[in-house]
């Protein structure tokens, strides 16, 4: 579809509020697709790239802690997502983690949607477990309702990974079209040369529990190994006290970009020892020519195969332990690593995402 043959495209995402993996997506989809966006609210401030573009939020903006706690309202963003109006427009692109899928569009339209997950505190609470107590879960099975009645919304859905694409066909029941991996900034970490491994191993990301720092520092303090963790959140201050007396754990904060660059350089691989959707961070080591050493399930069990890194069976310290191991005893060549994290580039999410776009609107002959 070309940008001027005068259709017009509604572009939908389930808030705008903090900079993250799924936004850098929907700004991706933005690129391709310049139209109107819809959103329960958004921090304009947070995103420059929205500037020029017509943005329509709904009253969920104007509430309190809307721009900092945007998930208490996720039962009333239920409503919101089916109350746009979306009559005037040809084409639907929603990117979804919450309910974002659950917009109307008017009968001759399409409707496309990239999720990211299925809600994951409410058909996956191992995993995120804010939906647990009493209350909670009485509301979590409401939510989940209308959850399914909004999987039945998309004409055409995307998934970010195999892994998301199971969890919709076992909760939803319905096949996934196309897994069509994020758009990755490969190009930067191409770029950063291989100095030495003197910095040993490297994780970095938000300080926050389900991410399991803890398992490295743990493991670091078992083996003796270097850890440099980068990164900043609310498990700093625990995280610190866990590692305390441990010289060879370095805490160094947010990094500017050419400073995580230097750091890079100079280490021997990257640490992933947790459970997420698809993971950035192992292509990212990966384009930056590290082996990396990643959980088995999820995403990152798609990106880090054998030839790429150490696959962890289990969310241990003895299972890191043992995959720690197992890294000194291998080599990998950079140049592999690198071809390998290009497969997940921002270049290749373009093609794709535009291809199955058009393939479908020619279809459906629009």
């Amino acid at each position: 579809m070309n940008v001027g043959d005068g259709k017009r495209v509604a572009l939908v995402h389930d808030w705008l509020v903090n900079p993250g993996g799924s936004e850098e997506v929907f700004r991706e989809v933005l690129r391709l697709y310049p139209g109107v966006v819809f959103t329960s609210q958004v921090n304009r401030a947070k995103f420059p790239w929205l500037e020029g573009i017509e943005v329509r939020t709904s009253f969920v903006q104007h509430l309190p802690l809307a721009m900092t706690k945007q998930w208490i309202y996720s039962p009333l963003v239920t409503y919101v997502y089916p109350g746009f109006d979306l009559r005037e427009f040809d084409l639907v692109l929603s990117d979804s983690h919450s309910f974002a899928h659950g917009v109307i569009k008017r009968p001759d339209a399409l409707h496309a949607n990239y999720y990211h997950t299925p809600a994951r505190a409410l058909w996956s609470p191992e995993i995120d477990n804010r939906a647990q107590g009493f209350f909670k879960q009485r509301l979590a099975g409401w939510l989940k309702k209308r959850d399914l009645e909004f999987s039945k919304h998309p004409d055409v859905i995307f998934s970010n990974s195999k892994t998301t694409a199971e969890r919709i066909e076992r909760f939803y029941g319905r096949k996934v079209d196309r897994v069509i991996y994020p758009p990755v900034h490969t190009e930067r970490f191409l770029r950063v040369p291989r100095m030495s491994e003197e910095e040993g191993l490297l994780m970095w990301g938000r300080l926050i529990p389900y991410k399991r720092f803890d398992l490295a520092i743990d493991a670091a303090k078992e083996l003796g190994f270097k850890l440099n963790i980068v990164g900043n959140g609310p498990s700093r201050v625990e995280l610190e006290q866990r590692a305390a007396g441990m010289k060879n754990v370095v805490f160094h904060g947010r990094l500017a970009d050419d400073e995580l660059d230097k750091l890079m350089s100079r280490c021997r691989a990257a640490l992933f020892p947790c459970y997420e959707d698809f993971g950035i961070v192992p292509v990212e080591a990966m384009a930056a020519g590290l082996p990396v050493i990643a959980y088995a399930k999820g995403g990152a069990g798609e990106s880090v195969t054998a030839e790429y890194g150490v696959q962890m069976r289990e969310l241990t310290v003895s299972e890191l332990v043992r995959a720690v191991g197992e890294l000194e005893s291998r080599r990998f060549e950079e140049r592999d690593l690198r071809e390998h994290a290009k497969e997940f580039g921002v270049e290749v999410f373009r093609a794709t995402y535009r291809a199955e776009i058009e393939a479908r609107l020619a279809a459906r002959g629009k």
